[in-house]
Formats: C-alpha cells, sequence, structure tokens
C-alpha cells in the first residue's frame, strides 16, 4: 500500500495550502481533516459551541479513522489531531507526518488577514497572540517528535517542494 503524507502543525501554519499544493506535485489526492469534519457533522465553531471541544475531538478521531484508511494521499490535519496519541499511531501507520511550524507573531497575522482569528474556537479571546502562545507551549513536545518545516516567509509552493526534495531524498 503507498503511504500517505500526513501534513500536522498549528492552525495558521499553511496545512492546507502546502497540502493542496504537494498534492499536485506529486500527482495524488488531497484531504483536510477539518473539511471532512464540516462535511460529515457540520461547522466547528458550532461544534464547540453547543457540545464542546471532547465532542469535536471524538468526531475528529472518526474522521481520522476513516482518512486513514486511504492510500497515496496527503492529509492536511487539524492542530490539535496529534494531541490524542491515538491519532498519532492510526496516521503514523498510514505513512510519514510531518509538522509545519510558524512563530506566533506570524500566526497571529496569517490568521487575521484571513479574518479567521474571532472564528476559531480557541482564539475566541480578547488576546488571541497569548492564546497562541500557550497552545503553543503545550503542543510543543507533540509537534517536536515530526520532521519540521518553518513555513515563515516562503509560498506554500515553496514550502511544498521542500517537503517534496525530502521525501524523494529519503527513497
Amino acid at each position: 500500500m503507498a503511504r500517505n503524507i500526513i501534513l500536522t502543525g498549528f492552525m495558521g501554519t499553511g496545512k492546507s495550502s502546502v497540502g493542496k499544493k504537494l498534492s499536485r506535485i506529486r500527482g495524488i489526492g488531497f484531504i483536510d481533516t477539518d473539511e471532512e469534519i464540516i462535511n460529515e457533522f457540520g461547522p466547528i465553531n458550532i461544534m464547540f459551541e453547543n457540545h464542546g471541544e471532547e465532542y469535536f475531538r471524538k468526531c475528529e478521531r472518526e474522521i481520522v479513522l476513516k482518512v486513514a484508511q486511504r492510500s497515496e494521499i496527503v492529509i492536511a490535519t487539524g492542530g490539535g489531531v496529534v494531541l490524542d496519541p491515538d491519532n498519532i499511531k492510526v496516521l503514523e501507520d498510514s505513512g510519514e507526518i510531518i509538522c509545519l511550524t510558524a512563530s506566533p507573531e506570524e500566526i497571529v497575522n496569517r490568521l487575521t488577514r484571513a479574518e479567521e482569528i474571532g472564528v476559531r474556537p480557541l482564539l475566541n479571546t480578547k488576546d488571541p497572540y497569548d492564546a497562541i502562545s500557550k497552545l503553543l507551549a503545550v503542543r510543543e513536545d507533540v509537534y517536536e517528535q515530526f520532521v519540521q518545516f518553518d513555513t515563515v516567509g516562503k509560498s506554500s509552493l515553496e514550502i511544498a517542494q521542500e517537503i517534496n526534495d525530502f521525501l524523494v531524498g529519503r527513497n
């Protein structure tokens, strides 16, 4: 079975845009787990409001199990997917997990430009920079276990090409 390429990392690091470019470079499919969650369960912010984060994470696990059964695709995950060790195991069994990174300042800038700061449930706060910094600190140990690519100052195409070159060099 052909291996998947799984992109993880904090929100705003470019997982979806890089994933789409990487899938084109490699000539394989692309799946965004957040989009799959929305298609199956409804808007994420509404899920958080009505049912809480625990319910969202349960739905997320279901989607991870489903998409990991596919082969030879690029999977862009939500930033918290890898907080669950079971998700890591399922994803590692299906392919290679790569973590995209960016500084808190860059994440705030990107999410502000995309008008997503107020829409993201975990950033629905008066100080998104502080929330991002705290979440990154909590997730740092989890993210560090994967190969990392810094996305600051690079286009999504440049990052996708770097990842592809890295993967080709390993084969």
